[in-house]
């Protein structure tokens, strides 16, 4: 039997207004050193241990190529990117626990998201 991917509309709007941030975050940063453009940042998936999950990573580089990455995977995880920007959105495989994302910059946590919503979704974006 096939899994039936469940984001309502709120989830829709989500998805529109996460491409939109990542559209703002690509076409800003001008001036910039190609240093500057490649930070390093770790993707940090916690919550409830062993809880599965899917999704994707998108990532912009500083030349602006961008790559997008499908993943399935299993709470806790971790994901360590060398980019300029970071877009991520998975969704829990479950109706029970909770989960949830942080893209890292070094110690800082640039951007976050959590659900314990049954097959909920959590997205984040950062540059």
């Amino acid at each position: 039997m096939g899994r039936v991917l469940k984001i309502g509309c709120g989830g829709i709007i989500v998805i529109a207004v996460l491409l939109g941030i990542i559209a703002a975050l690509a076409s800003s940063g001008g001036g910039k050193t190609p240093t500057e453009q490649s930070p390093d940042f770790v993707v940090r998936v916690s919550g409830t241990e062993g809880l599965r999950f899917s999704g994707s990573i998108m990532t912009v580089a500083g030349n602006g190529q961008s790559v997008s990455q499908s993943i399935e995977g299993r709470v806790p995880a971790e994901y360590p990117l060398s980019a300029r920007l970071v877009s991520v959105s998975f969704q829990k495989q479950t109706e029970q626990g909770a989960m949830k994302v942080q893209i890292m910059k070094g110690p800082a946590v640039k951007a976050e998201s959590e659900t314990s919503a049954s097959y909920g979704v959590v997205t984040a974006a950062t540059q």
